[in-house]
């Protein structure tokens, strides 16, 4: 059974509506993006004395973080594509996540905060993480590292991955996918008996979204939806998945075509469960350090 603070935290997400109602399609949803985006975007923060420092950089006119364990080597470098259903920014559920792993795990992790819908649609959105992975790749030089994402950011993760492979550039070490998003149509008929216990996506927000970001391409297009791809030739892959999350037939999905990766599907916990705090979230945290570890050295 998931801990108490699991379960609670489902209960008062399906209770208040606060993301849901941000994931919710119709007339308002594209309202509530702009809404959302209007306010001061949480930014990660370092206090004094901090086991972790914060540094901001920018590559073709968008901002990336970078966040580095203050003393001693880091332990993985990280490039880490945040979720958002490609609409909403990085959340301070993302950046305290983030920092604990460079705290706790001495992760070195590098967030894009890339190009959202609708303003911009996938061909665009992949292009410019297609340069900035390039430049990443570049910069580590024979470093290795991991790229890792939740939700949306996993379904971006999961796509470059496959666009590097197709063009026989350097892969990472491994990939950390985290709840994610892979198949941008919602119909698979276990969704529907999920989505009454989801307290943070809804079929409809997941579907409106998914149009907003393909734009021109099709759905199916495993540049949109990479468990239309093919996943032979990657790194290794450790994947999450949680009972009550809509998105759960996506990582099962995953398992079904690759059934030696590492997967971790846990009954009862929510959406993105582990990057919260939970006592599973710590879980899956180390299980993710351990990981990064074993694929990079």
């Amino acid at each position: 059974m998931p801990s108490f603070a699991a379960r609670f935290a489902g209960f008062v997400l399906r209770t208040t509506g606060y993301y849901r109602r941000m994931f919710t399609g119709g007339p308002q949803f594209q309202t509530n993006i702009a809404k959302v985006r209007s306010l001061p975007q949480p930014q990660p923060v370092a206090k004094a004395n901090s086991p972790y420092e914060i540094r901001q950089s920018s590559f073709k006119g968008r901002t990336i973080w970078h966040i580095a364990p203050t003393h001693g080597r880091p332990t993985a470098h990280v490039l880490f594509w945040h979720g958002g259903g490609y609409v909403y920014p990085a959340t301070d559920v993302h950046w305290k996540f983030l920092t604990h792993m460079a705290a706790t795990h001495g992760w070195s992790v590098s967030t894009p905060l890339y190009p959202l819908a609708p303003e911009v649609t996938a061909s665009d959105t992949i292009a410019w993480a297609q340069e900035y992975y390039k430049f990443y790749q570049s910069d580590m030089a024979e470093t290795p590292f991991l790229m890792a994402g939740d939700s949306a950011g996993g379904g971006l993760t999961a796509a470059l991955a496959q666009i590097a492979r197709n063009a026989d550039a350097p892969l990472p070490a491994g990939l950390i996918l985290i709840c994610p998003w892979l198949n941008l149509q919602p119909d698979h008929p276990d969704q529907a008996l999920v989505e009454p216990r989801d307290g943070i996506l809804t079929l409809s927000g997941i579907r409106e979204g998914g149009v907003l970001y393909a734009g021109k391409l099709h759905l199916d297009d495993p540049r949109c939806s990479p468990i239309q791809g093919d996943w032979h030739g990657l790194p290794p892959i450790l994947a999450f998945g949680g009972g009550d999350d809509i998105l759960v037939t996506d990582a099962r999905a995953l398992k079904a075509k690759l059934p030696t990766i590492e997967h971790h599907e846990v009954a009862g916990m929510l959406h993105d469960w582990p990057i919260f705090t939970f006592r599973e979230s710590r879980g899956a945290q180390a299980e993710m350090a351990a990981f990064a570890t074993k694929v990079t050295q």
